[in-house]
């Protein structure tokens, strides 16, 4: 027989607040008697779906923190293919310092950004996506590029998602190759991290309620203030604990939330 567990288990959360979005993990913790606390690793199949995650939310938190409603999102396509990924990003690189030299002379400090680039599975061709900073005009910003296509668009912050559709839409899997990189002057986001704010049951019914489609309501009281957008739950198969994962977005001033 294997060893009985002595210790606790209680539940954590970790939160990012980004602005007015913010994104949260619940999750069990089982502490043993006389050891340091230490978060249960998840099975494998849910670390692999966690691990596909994560650089989109990443991005979605620094995305959200960094950049507002007079930035632009910016796709810029190519004339001549680059020969290779490394070509492509020495290119959108050069492209960078060129905004940022007409930045200093407009009186601007240099621009924030966030690029991907990616070659497409159907067309093959190269091209990079960018959530970058304000200032020069959208014209500006499109005719220094000069090798190909620029669209530049002022961000578009949905009242229920932030940004994050379009940060979902920037990193999801659709590339034969796909690389993203910030530039050094980004805020970083830092967690808030809370234990014991729910028992064991009732991270248990929150994970069932979000099984359901439901989860939303006791995320909102637990997070007042804050409207859901999305709650997902999955039950470790070893520990039989459940893990959360949810978006909110701040409710405007005087919105009551949902009963």
């Amino acid at each position: 027989m294997g060893r009985k567990y002595q210790g606790r288990t209680f539940a954590r959360e970790t939160a990012y607040i980004c602005g007015d979005y913010m994104d949260a993990d619940i999750y069990p913790v089982f502490q043993q008697a006389g050891r340091r606390r230490r978060r249960s690793r998840p099975s494998s199949a849910i670390q692999e779906r966690l691990n596909a995650r994560n650089a989109e939310r990443r991005f979605i938190r620094l995305a959200n923190l960094n950049f507002a409603s007079e930035d632009y999102a910016l796709h810029l396509t190519y004339r001549q293919q680059p020969e290779n990924a490394g070509e492509a990003v020495r290119l959108v690189r050069n492209y960078l310092r060129r905004i940022n030299r007409r930045r200093a002379k407009a009186g601007l400090g240099p621009a924030k950004y966030l690029l991907t680039t990616e070659r497409g599975k159907k067309s093959g061709r190269v091209h990079h996506h960018l959530i970058i900073s304000g200032g020069l005009s959208r014209d500006e910003m499109e005719d220094v590029w000069g090798l190909g296509t620029a669209n530049c668009l002022r961000l578009q912050f949905d009242a229920a998602e932030g940004i994050a559709g379009l940060g979902a839409y920037i990193t999801k899997e659709r590339a034969m190759y796909k690389r993203w990189s910030g530039s050094r002057n980004l805020e970083q986001p830092e967690p808030i991290q809370r234990d014991g704010a729910l028992n064991m049951d009732e991270l248990e019914e929150l994970g069932e309620a979000a099984e359901a489609g439901l989860g939303y309501n006791m995320l909102e009281r637990l997070y007042p203030g804050w409207r859901c957008v999305e709650c997902v739950g999955e039950k470790n198969k070893v520990n039989r604990g459940w893990y959360i994962r949810a978006r909110l977005v701040r409710l405007p001033p005087g919105e009551a939330r949902r009963e």
